[in-house]
C-alpha cells in the first residue's frame, strides 16, 4: 500500500464533508418514526421513563436480555436518558429518536475510522474504511430514525476492536476491552461473537511474542497462500453442502438470496472484498493484525447464510477487505486519468445506492407501511390527551405503534418483555426451567426458558374471532382490565363487527378509530 500524501487542511475539509453526508443521508424524507421491532424498544424506554425503572429486571441476567421476558436494556436506558434531557427543550420521543439516530450515525464514522488508523496508519484508508462503513445500507438501515439494539452494536463493534488491538498498555487495554464488552453484552446478543475475537488475537499475540518478532514467525512460501483460498473456499461451502444454515428451499436460490441481501447491505462495492482477501492473501511478511483479519474472515463466513444474524456479522469484516482493495485503486489512479473516472463513479454509485434504499423500500406492503402513518401519530396525540394514565386496552396491527406513540395511553400488550414492563404479566408468577449448554437455544434465547408462557395477543386475537359479549371474552377483559379497543379503521371480522354494533366509539380520523368497551 503506497503513501498517497494528503495535506492537512484537505484532511478537514474531507472529514466535514463526511460527517456532513452522513447527516443529509439520515434526514428522513419520511413523516414519522420506521420500524417494526423498534417500536417494541420505544415502549421499554417509555417504561422506564413512566415508571423510573425497568420492570423487566427480575434476574441479574435480565440487563442483558438472557432470562425469560427480558431484554438488553443498554439501548432502552441510553433513550430513556436521552430524551428526558432533550425533552428539557419540548422535544417529544420520537423527535428524540430521530436526534438520537443521527448522532450515532455521525459516530459510526469515528469508531471505524480509529479502528482501520490501528490497522494502517494511512489517513486515505482510514477515511475509506470510515465512508463505506458509516454510509452502507446496513448501517443507515438502523441509524436513520429507528432504535436498533443491532444498529448500536454494529456502530460500537469497531470500538471494541479498536480496544482490543490497541497498543497502549496491557492492563488498560483490558479494562477498556472489558467495559466495552460488559456494554455490548447489555445490547445485544451478537456478543457471543465477542469471544472468538478476542480469543483469536489473544492466540495471535501470544504465539507472536513466543517468538519476539513483528511479523508472524513461519515463513509462508507462495503456495501457502492458495492453500488459505481454497481453505477459505471449502469453509464457505460447508453449509451449502451439508445444508446446516439452510432453513428451506434451494441452496442455489439461498446462495443467490445471501449474495442479494450482502449487496443491498455493503452496496455495490462488495465485489471489491474478493480483492482485498486475496491481495492480502497474497501479501508477503504479513503483520499480526492482517493475519487476524483474514482467520476471523475464515471463520465468521459460514455465518453468512443465515441472514437474521450473519449478514451484519460479516458486514465489518468485508468493509474493512473492501477498504484496503479500494484504498489500492486510489494508488493505482495516482497516474490514470480512466482510474480517476472510474474511482469517482464508484464513489457516487455507492453514494447513490444507500441513499435510494434508505428512502424507499422496493417490497413495500400497501396495508402495512415501514414507518408510522400520520393517522396512526394523530390518533396517539389525542389518545394521549384525553386517555387518562393506566388504563389498558388492545387492538390489531397498526395500533401497537399507537401504544408506542401515545406514551402507553392506553396500555396496550405488545410483546413478552414489554407485557412484563407495564404489568400484564405478575414477574414473580414466572416459572423457569433451565437450558443445556449444549443446545443452541442456550446461546439465542439464555440459560433459562419461561414455562407456560403467557401470549396475551394471542388471546386479543382470539376475541376479535368472537363476539364482544361472548361469555369466553368478558373473564378475558376483566383479568387484563382491558377498557379500550384500538383498530384501523377499515379493518373488519367478527369481532370487530360486533364492537362496531354494540360499542361507542370515541375518536376516529379515517385511519385509526378507538372505542370505549367496558
Amino acid at each position: 500500500m503506497l503513501k498517497v500524501e494528503v495535506s492537512k487542511k484537505n484532511k478537514i475539509v474531507m472529514l466535514a464533508l463526511l460527517l456532513i453526508q452522513n447527516i443529509v443521508i439520515r434526514i428522513p424524507s419520511i413523516p414519522h418514526e420506521k420500524g417494526f421491532d423498534s417500536f417494541f424498544i420505544h415502549s421499554l424506554a417509555n417504561s422506564i421513563t413512566t415508571f423510573g425503572q425497568a420492570n423487566w429486571w427480575i434476574n441479574w441476567l435480565s440487563v442483558a436480555g438472557l432470562y425469560p421476558y427480558s431484554y438488553a436494556s443498554a439501548l432502552p436506558f441510553s433513550l430513556s436518558g436521552f430524551s428526558q434531557i432533550i425533552g428539557l427543550t419540548g422535544i417529544h420521543m420520537e423527535k428524540s429518536i430521530l436526534l438520537y439516530s443521527i448522532l450515532i450515525g455521525l459516530f459510526s464514522v469515528f469508531t471505524t475510522y480509529v479502528l482501520a488508523g490501528h490497522i494502517y496508519d494511512d489517513f486515505l484508508f482510514k477515511y475509506v474504511t470510515a465512508f463505506l462503513f458509516s454510509t452502507s445500507q446496513g448501517i443507515l438501515v438502523f441509524t436513520t430514525w429507528e432504535p436498533s439494539s443491532r444498529g448500536l452494536f454494529m456502530v460500537l463493534l469497531p470500538l471494541f476492536l479498536f480496544a482490543l488491538l490497541s497498543k497502549i498498555e496491557y492492563l488498560k487495554s483490558s479494562i477498556l476491552v472489558l467495559m466495552i464488552g460488559v456494554f455490548l453484552a447489555t445490547t445485544h446478543n451478537f456478543f457471543y461473537f465477542l469471544f472468538p475475537l478476542t480469543i483469536i488475537y489473544v492466540f495471535l499475540t501470544l504465539f507472536s511474542k513466543a517468538f519476539s518478532q513483528k511479523t508472524m514467525p513461519i515463513h509462508i512460501n507462495f503456495n501457502f497462500n492458495y492453500l488459505y483460498l481454497f481453505g477459505l473456499s471449502i469453509v464457505f461451502l460447508i453449509p451449502f453442502i451439508d445444508g446446516s444454515m439452510i432453513k428451506a428451499g434451494s441452496r442455489y436460490g439461498w446462495i443467490i438470496s445471501m449474495l442479494t441481501i450482502n449487496t443491498r447491505f455493503i452496496g455495490p462495492l462488495i465485489f471489491f472484498a474478493a480483492s482485498g482477501i486475496i491481495y492480502l492473501a497474497f501479501k508477503k511478511n504479513k503483520i499480526l493484525k492482517e493475519w487476524y483479519f483474514l482467520i476471523l474472515i475464515l471463520i465468521l463466513i459460514p455465518f453468512n447464510y443465515n441472514p437474521t444474524y450473519g449478514t451484519y456479522v460479516l458486514l465489518l469484516y468485508l468493509i474493512i477487505f473492501i477498504s484496503i482493495a479500494f484504498r489500492n485503486l486510489l494508488d493505482a489512479s495516482v497516474k490514470s486519468t480512466t482510474y480517476k473516472v472510474f474511482v469517482v463513479f464508484l464513489i457516487l454509485s455507492s453514494t447513490v445506492f444507500s441513499s435510494y434504499y434508505n428512502h424507499e423500500r422496493t417490497n413495500r406492503i400497501s396495508d402495512y407501511n415501514w414507518f408510522m402513518k400520520d393517522s396512526t401519530y394523530s390518533a396517539s396525540v389525542w389518545s394521549n390527551e384525553y386517555i387518562p394514565q393506566n388504563k389498558y386496552g388492545f387492538g390489531i396491527g397498526e395500533s401497537n405503534r399507537l401504544f408506542v406513540a401515545s406514551d402507553g395511553h392506553p396500555i396496550m400488550p405488545l410483546a413478552g418483555t414489554s407485557d412484563l414492563a407495564y404489568g400484564f404479566i405478575n414477574g414473580s408468577q414466572i416459572e423457569v426451567s433451565e437450558v443445556s449448554p449444549t443446545s443452541s437455544s442456550f446461546y439465542f434465547n439464555g440459560p433459562y426458558l419461561a414455562e407456560n408462557s403467557v401470549d396475551i395477543q394471542g388471546k386479543t386475537r382470539w376475541m376479535l374471532e368472537n363476539d364482544i359479549d361472548y361469555k369466553g371474552v368478558k373473564p378475558i377483559l376483566k383479568s387484563y382490565d382491558l377498557s379500550y379497543f384500538i383498530m384501523p379503521s377499515t379493518n373488519s371480522g367478527r369481532g370487530i363487527q360486533s364492537i362496531r354494533s354494540k360499542k361507542s366509539s370515541i375518536f376516529d380520523d379515517g385511519g385509526i378509530s378507538i372505542w370505549i368497551i367496558d
